[in-house]
């Protein structure tokens, strides 16, 4: 990850130079479009030319419309926004004096981008090398970058079958990290800090930035935490205990990559999985192959033998069911909560099923909005927790209620990283399984824990400790 490929501004104003150099043919264009694709002939260059420039458009289009999500690193939702900060920050790891997170002179972060955004151009026209000696204008090199990672006009093929059930230890650590999979400083202290817990099982909730691209994969497991030698974080990944869920920066390019290469990294056969003992059931759900959903819209869908599955195991013996998804069902904020009314909605159906019930659901954490929120038990048929971003951090809370409408909050996290930064500080859920009880606490990126309950699987959803913040003075 890059500082300049999360600046909204700076993003806005790359593709608006970029958009008007492809958008008419030149040597320049076919040479770089020539050289990231391997494409030789002028029929073909031409294709895709064509097709590079009208999804430029429609990405300049989409990031003027889209609304703010109060994310103090801009990550856009729309997969043509998204995919162009991944050419952007692949580019940018090319230009040692021109690193922003974790490089040794982050001055970058608050002089350069402010001088090139208003000298856009020019710096577009600064000559670069690649790794294997190319050199070509900046503006060529990214529209090289961008047609090597291509765009994916249709989704991965959804892996066939249905996990097996797998044994969740009596007494066990799980580490839950979501939002976190970028490179930048925050990440590596989350890994560094999830690693020191020793954890038994780590998952991450989603969200692979900025397009879920071969190489931001490859990144992410190089800087997964869950490791054969704890100490040791160049080590083998430790396949056993790691899982991972699907995010909406994976299907930017289609979930290729998240379903080729992270799952089998993963010895995970599918995007779904179970855990359980005789208490508890963790159940691992994908909701972004469907756009925010888990109920299939026919027998056709693809998601149909998840939600078929998820039945099942709901069916089954009684236990406190725990699920674990990317996307949200619930929010206290007006946007997200109109962003999440189909997962609500087939949450509603999932509990009116046959044999199901309302209370089949004891907890469900989720991710997405970057936020830390422990929402009001009483207000939902399920204990929901928003877990907090873990590399992309939001605008500091500084509300102490839900919008109007929405869904009521007990606590928001409004720990900011430094005091006056306004910037939200990135954290991770470590829950610790003994027997009955599940204790869980909430851990930031400077090793501290804001707060800390106790489930209890015996005493139903409303039992056990009550959250306890240990900083009062964010309220």
């Amino acid at each position: 990850m890059h500082a300049a490929a999360g600046n909204k501004t700076f993003v806005a104003q790359s593709l608006l130079h970029v958009t008007e150099q492809v958008s008419a043919p030149s040597s320049a264009v076919s040479d770089a479009i020539s050289y990231g694709s391997c494409a030789a002939g002028a029929e073909e260059i031409e294709r895709r030319r064509s097709l590079l420039s009208a999804r430029l458009r429609e990405a300049t289009a989409n990031l003027q419309a889209e609304p703010s999500h109060s994310d103090a690193h801009y990550v856009s939702r729309f997969s043509g926004v998204g995919i162009f900060q991944s050419a952007l920050s692949a580019i940018f790891a090319d230009l040692p004096d021109l690193q922003g997170y974790g490089d040794k002179n982050p001055i970058w972060v608050t002089t350069v981008i402010e001088e090139i955004t208003h000298k856009v151009k020019a710096f577009f026209e600064r000559v670069h090398e690649d790794r294997t000696g190319k050199k070509q204008p900046f503006w060529a090199a990214l529209v090289s970058e961008l047609v090597r990672i291509g765009q994916a006009d249709d989704r991965a093929p959804y892996p066939k079958g249905a996990p097996q059930v797998q044994a969740l230890p009596d007494n066990a650590v799980v580490a839950l990290l979501a939002d976190w999979g970028g490179d930048n400083d925050a990440a590596k202290k989350i890994a560094a800090i999830v690693r020191r817990q020793k954890p038994d099982i780590a998952v991450h909730l989603g969200d692979i930035y900025y397009g879920g691209t071969k190489l931001e994969c490859e990144i992410f497991m190089s800087m997964w935490p869950l490791r054969e030698d704890l100490n040791d974080p160049n080590s083998q990944i430790l396949k056993k205990g790691s899982f991972a869920l699907n995010g909406n920066h994976e299907m930017y390019s289609g979930g290729e990559y998240y379903f080729n290469t992270v799952l089998p990294a993963f010895d995970q056969p599918q995007p779904f999985f179970c855990l359980e003992n005789q208490y508890w059931r963790i159940l691992g759900l994908d909701t972004a192959y469907a756009g925010g959903r888990l109920k299939p819209q026919s027998d056709q869908d693809p998601i149909a033998g998840q939600w078929n599955w998820l039945l099942e195991r709901l069916r089954s013996s009684k236990k406190a069911n725990i699920l674990l998804t990317h996307h949200q069902p619930v929010s206290a904020h007006h946007q997200e909560w109109m962003d999440s009314t189909s997962l609500r909605n087939d949450s509603t159906d999932l509990l009116n099923q046959d044999g199901i019930g309302q209370d089949a659901i004891f907890g469900w954490f989720f991710g997405h909005e970057h936020r830390c929120a422990l929402y009001k038990d009483t207000a939902l048929p399920y204990n929901a927790r928003l877990i907090g971003n873990g590399c992309i951090p939001h605008e500091v809370q500084h509300e102490k209620a839900c919008d109007p409408g929405c869904t009521e909050v007990d606590f928001f996290n409004k720990k900011e990283t430094t005091p006056g930064s306004n910037v939200a500080v990135s954290s991770f859920a470590k829950l610790t399984i003994s027997g009955t009880e599940l204790l869980i606490e909430y851990v930031d990126e400077t090793y501290a824990t804001w707060g800390a309950e106790v489930w209890d699987a015996t005493k139903g959803r409303l039992g056990g400790k009550k959250f306890t913040e240990y900083d009062g003075r964010q309220q």
